[in-house]
């Protein structure tokens, strides 16, 4: 049988919002009043790392925060540069992006873009926590960019 986002999610085990520095709470998370575009909940973010097929290294978390800025149509080129600013410079250094970095997240946000399936972010992924990875592949059109 087939794996579901809320198993997966189960076995991925991604950090608790406890957890997030206050700073990338402030940028990254939509409850924020300062939220950047493709601010997601926590939960949500881990989820499309599991359904972009991506684990928990620096770099997959640089491309997942630019896919989904990307893929949010109310981006704007002002909203690249304060994450890019905040990220090289003023998160904790655990956090604190590279150039290396900026380039794959600069990817993320490029797919982001073509991905058909738009404002990701604000998708309501409770209906579809039951349902396995691969049909939410293709219902979302990550199969035309993985």
């Amino acid at each position: 049988m087939a794996e579901s986002l809320r198993q997966a999610y189960q076995r991925f085990g991604g950090i608790k919002q406890s957890e997030v520095p206050w700073i990338i709470w402030l940028l990254e998370n939509p409850d924020s009043p300062i939220a950047l575009a493709g601010a997601i909940p926590l939960q949500e973010h881990d989820y499309l790392h599991l359904l972009l097929n991506r684990g928990k290294s620096p770099e997959d978390e640089a491309f997942i925060i630019g896919f989904t800025m990307g893929n949010d149509s109310s981006l704007k080129p002002l909203h690249l540069w304060i994450f890019k600013f905040a990220s090289r410079l003023l998160y904790p250094q655990d956090y604190r992006f590279t150039q290396d970095h900026c380039e794959i997240f600069d990817e993320g946000v490029k797919q982001g873009r073509q991905l058909p399936t738009k404002n990701l972010c604000r998708l309501d992924f409770s209906s579809l926590e039951k349902e396995p990875i691969e049909i939410l592949r293709a219902l979302l059109t990550f199969d035309q960019i993985l």
